[in-house]
């Protein structure tokens, strides 16, 4: 009778299995730093090296690139760069970050005096490389250090090498209006969607091959070689990756701060809303001062976006207490539509309470800057004039030509 219970018991274990079949990836990622590791630096040998890295680029087994790079018998690095935020990702938006050393290698800022590696950093190092964890959103300035390496690289015909890594907010989520040439800046230098679903690897290989990289008003190219990733899928979000998230910026300690990012930064920039910037969640707390608080909730809960979540709380204790406040939570398994998302939420806050809205409120730099990340001047002149359909036929602008576009540079499937 055990025996006939214990034969019964693994019968049933067996089709369990093959009913629920596991789900999730199973094959482990090689993100472009394993890739390089793996294959001996070989495209790197005897060289001066600079590489263009933070803390929070490692590898799969956390360890920094740059510990990968130091004391090298194979090649000399010669020259760090950083991006905003510094080397250890602590500096926050926006403020300069100085020059500094690491192990002895001088570390240029490209958030300080210069933005662009200048002639003598360049002729410190024979090849440059760059390793950076991008977050996928078009506002988030890592895009433009690299764009702005890469017109370094063209200029003194020095190779580039790209490490690649995942996009967080996985491969196929595309949103947002694409950037007018005329509102490129270093929040948004090249004409993409908000949201664009790609890797670094394939940005520069987009930017390299369209044209998009000008120097001194000529059209350039650079020298570019990608390390692509192995066993990385564009449906994966980061969870699926079983990759740890390393702080990029003090405020994206985690992921969900990059979807919070990815909905509200651009009402951000208007300062009229809490954020939770500077907080345990920045970009996950949704709140408004001085408004009808039974009003905001109502618009709120009839919104209902799907994949995110906004959960009413009476009392934070990182908020003032006069705030209406929102803990945001986001679905993980959704390739959810957060710039469009954001900007709905946007208009129907203008159409609920339209006194906050008022020049006398919205200070001129923050609506230069709000046309600045939006890569528009349209959004904000309609969101102002109340043109609902002006201002949601722009949203997605130019978001299918960019697609067509986009399935030339895809490296992954």
């Amino acid at each position: 009778m055990v025996r006939l219970l214990l034969c019964f018991l693994i019968l049933c274990i067996s089709c369990t299995t093959e009913v629920f079949p596991k789900v999730g990836y199973q094959q482990k990622i090689l993100l472009g730093i394993d890739v390089l590791v793996r294959d001996d630096f070989k495209i790197l040998y005897g060289k001066r090296v600079g590489l263009l890295t933070n803390s929070a680029s490692r590898s799969s087994s956390k360890k920094m690139t740059v510990e990968y790079f130091v004391n090298n018998p194979k090649f000399t690095l010669n020259a760090i760069f950083t991006p905003e935020h510094g080397f250890f990702t602590t500096v926050p938006a926006g403020k300069y970050v100085p020059d500094d050393s690491l192990y002895g290698v001088p570390i240029f800022s490209l958030y300080g005096n210069n933005r662009k590696p200048t002639p003598y950093q360049m002729s410190l190092v024979d090849i440059v490389v760059v390793d950076l964890q991008d977050i996928g959103v078009r506002s988030y300035t890592f895009i433009s250090t690299l764009y702005k390496v890469m017109e370094a690289c063209a200029d003194a015909n020095i190779p580039l090498v790209i490490l690649d890594r995942p996009n967080p907010l996985g491969g196929n989520l595309v949103d947002g209006n694409v950037l007018e040439p005329q509102w490129a800046s270093f929040v948004g230098i090249v004409p993409i969607p908000y949201l664009h679903g790609c890797t670094i690897g394939e940005i520069a290989f987009m930017i390299n091959e369209e044209g998009w990289l000008k120097s001194n008003g000529v059209t350039k190219k650079c020298d570019l070689t990608i390390v692509k990733m192995e066993n990385w899928k564009r449906q994966m979000n980061w969870e699926d990756t079983n990759l740890e998230w390393f702080q990029t910026s003090p405020n994206i300690k985690s992921v969900d701060a990059i979807r919070g990012i990815a909905m509200f930064g651009v009402l951000g920039e208007l300062g009229l809303f809490n954020l939770g910037v500077g907080t345990d969640l920045p970009f996950q707390v949704f709140s408004i001062r001085n408004v009808n608080v039974k009003k905001l909730e109502k618009l709120v809960s009839e919104l209902k976006f799907d994949g995110v979540a906004f959960i009413n709380k009476e009392k934070q204790k990182h908020l003032e207490k006069e705030h209406n406040s929102f803990l945001i939570k986001f679905a993980k398994n959704k390739e959810c539509k957060y710039y469009t998302f954001g900007m709905t939420l946007l208009f129907e806050i203008r159409k609920a309470f339209p006194h906050l809205f008022s020049y006398e409120r919205l200070k001129s730099r923050r609506i230069e800057m709000f046309k600045k990340v939006t890569g528009t001047s349209v959004l904000f002149d309609s969101l102002i004039q109340g043109d609902e359909t002006e201002y949601f036929n722009y949203l997605n602008k130019g978001l299918d030509e960019f697609l067509k576009l986009r399935s030339k540079y895809l490296l992954y499937k």
